[in-house]
């Protein structure tokens, strides 16, 4: 009996250390694509602050859909036409998730919109779809929502 508890356990030690070397390298990986998701919200706002189209265009897939605050439905030729925002306005990515599906991933976050320094700022709220292709992460969808203001009670 003490044999076979001794095999058991060697048995159960072995199969950890197989199950470490396979899970640990995945969870590298899972870093390393959050880290480049998180990467890729920061390169597509500076290059909309900017006009970088070189940028967006890496960025942006070529079925890439944006739905604005308001409805409206823009493709990627759309998107890549717009200006840039106002002199003086300002924009930064809060409360920023990532999950991750193998070659798809789901960014969801808070972008702090400000017309210009003294204004208040408006908070759209946005969900971003990226998929891996041959050239990195490119989004495909974003989804973007006017946070209403918070109301304080009395």
């Amino acid at each position: 009996m003490d044999g076979a508890l001794i095999d058991r356990r060697a048995f159960a030690a072995l199969l950890a250390v197989i199950l470490m070397a396979i899970v640990n390298p995945l969870r590298a990986d899972e870093a390393a694509d959050h880290a480049a998701l998180l990467k890729a919200e920061q390169d597509w706002l500076k290059a909309t602050e900017s006009g970088n189209r070189a940028v967006l265009e890496r960025l942006l897939h070529p079925s890439f859909v944006n739905i604005s605050p308001l409805g409206g439905i823009r493709n990627r030729l759309e998107s890549l036409a717009a200006g840039t925002p106002p002199p003086g306005s300002s924009q930064t990515l809060t409360e920023l998730k990532v999950r991750t599906y193998r070659d798809a991933a789901v960014v969801t976050g808070v972008n702090r919109y400000r017309s210009n320094a003294q204004s208040k700022p408006t908070e759209v709220v946005f969900t971003d779809v990226f998929i891996r292709t041959p050239q990195g992460w490119q989004v495909v969808s974003s989804h973007n929502s006017i946070r209403p203001p918070v109301v304080q009670e009395r």
